[in-house]
């Protein structure tokens, strides 16, 4: 039985992946999430990634890293100065930044209540 961070691995993954392509050809995607093609690559480098851990159950590690980089990347845009930077380098409009953060915490509540995994002989 997949745990929850697997199950959410997979959702976003697929979510990341989807948006990633789509914002290759276009700089809004969803109608309101902003992106350019830095952001997109990143995207689906995260999504294949999260399809993959997902799938071989060993998420945990997966949604802690995206917790902390969502995290970060959408209470940045709320900071003047590192604001300018992050739509600079990564076209984050507000709707993102809230999404981020959104997403950013639940990747790390699963995380961190998923079992750790231990290996035994």
């Amino acid at each position: 039985m997949r745990k929850p961070a697997d199950i959410f691995a997979i959702v976003i993954g697929a979510f990341l992946l989807i948006e990633g392509i789509w914002g290759l050809t276009s700089d809004v995607v969803f109608g309101v999430l902003t992106t350019n093609r830095t952001h997109a690559i990143i995207h689906i480098v995260l999504g294949l990634i999260g399809l993959f851990v997902g799938w071989k159950r060993t998420a945990r590690g997966f949604c802690i890293f995206l917790g902390a980089l969502l995290l970060a990347v959408g209470v940045l845009r709320f900071i003047p100065g590192a604001a300018e930077l992050i739509v600079q380098l990564l076209n984050v409009n507000t709707a993102v930044a809230v999404l981020n953060i959104l997403v950013g915490a639940v990747a790390l509540l699963l995380a961190f209540a998923a079992p750790k995994t231990t290996f035994r002989n």
